[in-house]
């Protein structure tokens, strides 16, 4: 028992007064309920127990934190289980995305012209080439034609719109 109070207390940082514990039968308890001690492979059985089974039919994050913390404790009990419902495979495959729905999709206005909207990237850590090590690319949205300027991955903003002006 007083290893279990030892481990509890450096998990949380918190003191745990010894009335708080009993053991019964052999079997440590918190506050009356089952102490279950830092073991992954036992946590994700009671877990699953009380997620998994058709009888409780994989309910979410909270009615399965309320089924387990009947009978059993353990530090950051919330925590664990949240993430246990949050990547249920069959949870995810099944339950509905409760989020609002996204808006309408707009098609993009089309330019005028040629070289009227442009984009702007930069492919960087490339290996030395006559003594760049970056490139800067610039691409019309109409054409699809495109400007390959090599250059240093430490360019400024400034310097990029220098090679912008003399170069497209």
């Amino acid at each position: 028992m007083a290893k279990a109070v030892r481990e509890l207390q450096q998990a949380s940082g918190k003191t745990v007064r010894s009335a708080e514990w009993s053991e019964d039968n052999g079997v440590l308890q918190f506050r009356g309920k089952i102490y279950v001690p830092r073991n992954a492979d036992l946590r994700r059985q009671v877990v699953s127990l009380c997620h998994d089974t058709k009888v409780t039919g994989h309910p979410g994050r909270w009615k399965t934190l309320e089924l387990v913390s009947r009978d059993y404790w353990w530090p950051q009990m919330s925590k664990y289980i949240g993430q246990y419902v949050g990547t249920c495979d069959l949870c995810l495959r099944t339950k509905p995305v409760r989020q609002a729905l996204v808006g309408e999709l707009h098609p993009l206005r089309i330019p005028d012209s040629r070289w009227d909207t442009l984009s702007v990237d930069f492919v960087v850590e490339l290996p030395l080439s006559s003594r760049y090590n970056a490139v800067m690319t610039v691409v019309d949205s109409v054409s699809k034609r495109a400007h390959f300027i090599p250059t240093h991955t430490t360019v400024t903003a400034e310097g990029a719109a220098r090679l912008f002006l003399h170069q497209v």
